[in-house]
């Protein structure tokens, strides 16, 4: 996974500049992993980024682009306009400014991806595995107190949650890393792929020790679907046949792994109680699914929004635990509708190339996979501010830019 070789000091600067623009672009990534407090090291790189490539001609900004920015621009521009309806509006603006910061990012990252993308998504993946690699080791150093502070540092509600706030961030984080590792064991040779696999099982054991109900079937499902894109992929029946059996015997290992960590008297308790489909915040007047019939409720009566927050200040004891119920109360009928037209839009195009040949077919297709489960678990999470969400959306949107440009000139009139 190494991400830059030694400049030579007589280089010339052209490529001395971009190897450093390389590094830290995988900086960016490589930080993303690390957001205990916020504003985290990241949020300054990603600003960074979005000021920094342009300025270096690192990005190749097509029509698609502009598409990207205007939606976000009139969904963010809805939210701040149903902020001014409460008296908590300052909450709401920072919210949305927020998102605004987040938007501008993963617009800039399409079109960063739209430019020289193989190159640049090998940074990026392995910028984000090594981040993962910290996170997933600091989940589990803190969920068994590895050393004084551990736990209280590197845990919450008595479940891993890493180098991040929340354990239902990390799980989430962890899947596309697993997929990369998975992509690297599936397509070079067995002996190559030892340490893809000791990773496989670092993300796994994480993602298990995290005790997030919608980790665990985000994991499954999108594991699942990168497979059988993969097995779909396959450049000949051998490959195929040894996607078969290292799948067989991965299975065999996660469920070795999880006997063994339920061998655990701490571990057994909060997997019986986590295993359960009852939880007290899913059912009841307060639970979660109540909140969705109350948001729906309030969101037919507010064509322009209550304001990002407010549902949980003043109408419910939370947020309403859906991402799509949130950006309708947050932004309004009209940015609701657009950012459904957003994911609509970000499923279609990565859907359109994903079985495009290329030499970065399957960079793409981790980021896809994970995409199509991730806003499928959206309907019982809120992950309007999660990075992973805008970093995928930026890599689909770049990945479809960089297909489109390199259609256009193939039709081109040669000069």
């Amino acid at each position: 996974m190494s991400i830059t070789t030694t400049i030579d000091q007589q280089m010339p600067l052209s490529n001395r500049l971009h190897q450093a623009l390389y590094l830290f672009t995988w900086l960016v990534f490589f930080t993303n992993a690390i957001v205990i407090k916020e504003p985290a090291p990241c949020d300054l790189l990603m600003m960074g980024f979005v000021v920094i490539m342009p300025l270096f001609g690192m990005v190749r900004i097509l029509p698609i682009h502009a598409l990207f920015l205007a939606c976000w621009a009139i969904i963010i521009g809805g939210g701040l306009i149903a902020s001014g309806t409460h008296e908590f509006y300052y909450v709401s603006v920072k919210h949305m400014i927020i998102s605004l910061y987040l938007a501008v990012f993963s617009v800039a990252l399409a079109a960063f991806v739209s430019k020289e993308p193989e190159k640049k998504l090998k940074v990026i993946w392995s910028g984000y595995v090594c981040g993962a690699i910290i996170a997933a080791l600091a989940g589990i150093v803190g969920y068994f107190n590895l050393f004084p502070g551990a736990f209280e540092l590197f845990t919450k509600y008595q479940r891993a949650s890493g180098t991040f706030k929340d354990p239902n961030v990390l799980g989430p984080y962890l899947v596309p890393a697993f997929l990369y590792c998975l992509h690297i064991l599936l397509t070079k040779k067995l002996k190559d792929g030892l340490v893809a696999t000791a990773l496989m099982g670092l993300f796994l054991f994480a993602i298990l020790m995290t005790f997030s109900r919608g980790a665990w079937v985000l994991f499954a499902f999108v594991s699942a679907l990168y497979i059988c894109f993969f097995f779909l992929t396959a450049r000949d029946n051998q490959q195929r046949i040894k996607t078969i059996v290292l799948c067989l015997l991965s299975l065999i290992a996660f469920v070795g792994i999880v006997v063994v960590a339920l061998q655990s008297s701490k571990v057994q308790d909060l997997w019986d109680q986590r295993a359960s489909l009852n939880q007290s915040y899913d059912v009841g007047d307060q639970g979660r699914f109540v909140g969705h019939k109350k948001a729906a409720k309030i969101i037919s009566e507010n064509p322009i929004g209550i304001g990002a927050l407010y549902f949980g200040y003043y109408y419910h004891h939370e947020l309403p635990h859906n991402l799509y119920l949130s950006m309708f109360l947050s932004t309004g009928w009209i940015g609701g509708a657009l950012f459904l037209f957003l994911i609509g839009a970000t499923l279609y195009f990565g859907a359109v190339i994903l079985f495009r040949q290329s030499p970065w077919m399957h960079y793409h297709g981790i980021a896809y996979c994970t995409f199509v489960g991730l806003a499928l678990e959206s309907y019982i999470i809120d992950s309007d501010h999660w990075r992973l969400l805008y970093i995928l959306m930026g890599l689909i949107w770049g990945a479809y830019g960089a297909c489109q440009y390199e259609d256009r000139m193939k039709q081109a009139p040669s000069s």
